[in-house]
């Protein structure tokens, strides 16, 4: 039986969010869009000042040590907060509030017991994913569909150890990166779902998108998932073979009703003077972060396409008849 979220998880996700707001277990951060052009992308960069004041600059190896070891101790996702608990999606999957929220009913979809973040989603996992993205959004966000993204590995921006899938309400008539990608075309191929993977060739960074069909079955779901993986697979092996930067194996998946998409990472942040930009998925499709007014003047300055290049992996071409599948 496919999985399905109740009929009433909109009003459920829209009633828990300004309750938990209230509560205080929810942290919400007001801030402002700045739109950014850059190639024939338009960049939605999101300015939340008072982050700054949250976050520390890691100085030191020592410093991400003692990070990274903080991670490990406490996992949120094994007992969730019951004020940020949703639901419960099948018995291996539950959907839970974002405890730090920028974007308003942002949610993740977390595995019910622990899996890593840093392995592919499985067929199970795209298929709760699925799901998700068929919920309505509450009704004070009309005009809007879901965007689901993954954040896979060392350097693609994950902040937990727990596989979760997030959630986040987006203008359904935004152009990002994957909509802009497929107005190039997807031409035909051998492969089992007939289509090789497009990009766009104005984004100077490795990345693959696929359309996909609207009521698609989990074998849909798992063949576009893994026809995206090995070509990133294949560009994170040549890239390695080139440079010793990338350690692992680290990538940022996202997926809306209409397209899955996948770029390769090389690394988590973007460094400038004394200033690290931090760049998950949402910034490899169109919508990044800023934390300080400082940092929204490095992406105007820099370019955003040139921070994702150096964030992503530098675009090679690839023969299409050699990948790691």
């Amino acid at each position: 039986m496919a999985l399905q979220l109740p009929s009433s998880f909109a009003d459920t996700l829209r009633s828990k969010f300004s309750s938990s707001r209230e509560s205080g277990a929810l942290v919400f951060t007001e801030s402002t869009v700045k739109n950014v052009v850059d190639g024939d992308i338009l960049f939605e960069i999101r300015v939340a000042p008072s982050l700054s004041k949250k976050s520390t600059l890691r100085t030191d190896s020592d410093t991400k040590n003692s990070q990274s070891a903080s991670k490990q101790k406490f996992n949120p996702f094994l007992n969730p907060d019951p004020e940020l608990l949703l639901a419960e999606l099948g018995q291996d999957y539950k959907l839970v509030l974002n405890k730090f929220s920028i974007v308003p009913y942002h949610f993740l979809c977390i595995t019910s017991q622990f899996k890593p973040q840093n392995a592919p989603l499985s067929e199970e996992d795209l298929a709760a994913a699925w799901a998700c993205l068929q919920a309505p959004v509450p009704d004070d966000t009309k005009g809007k569909q879901w965007l689901a993204f993954y954040n896979c590995g060392e350097q693609s921006g994950a902040s937990q150890a727990h596989r979760h899938v997030q959630f986040i309400p987006v203008d359904s008539s935004a152009k990002l990166l994957p909509d802009v990608a497929l107005t190039y075309g997807v031409s035909e191929s051998q492969d089992a779902i007939g289509q090789f993977p497009t990009f766009d060739p104005t984004v100077p960074f490795t990345h693959f998108v696929l359309p996909v069909p609207p009521s698609p079955t989990p074998d849909d779901l798992i063949m576009r998932f893994s026809s995206l993986l090995a070509r990133t697979l294949t560009a994170l092996r040549e890239h390695s073979s080139l440079t010793s930067q990338i350690s692992g194996i680290s990538f940022n998946f996202a997926m809306t009703k209409q397209w899955m998409y996948m770029a390769p990472r090389s690394r988590e942040t973007y460094a400038h003077d004394d200033l690290e930009l931090s760049v998950n998925a949402t910034g490899m499709v169109g919508m990044l972060l800023a934390k300080s007014e400082s940092e929204l003047d490095i992406f105007e300055k820099v370019g955003v396409l040139e921070i994702l290049k150096t964030v992503g992996v530098e675009k090679v071409k690839q023969d299409e008849k050699h990948h790691d599948y």
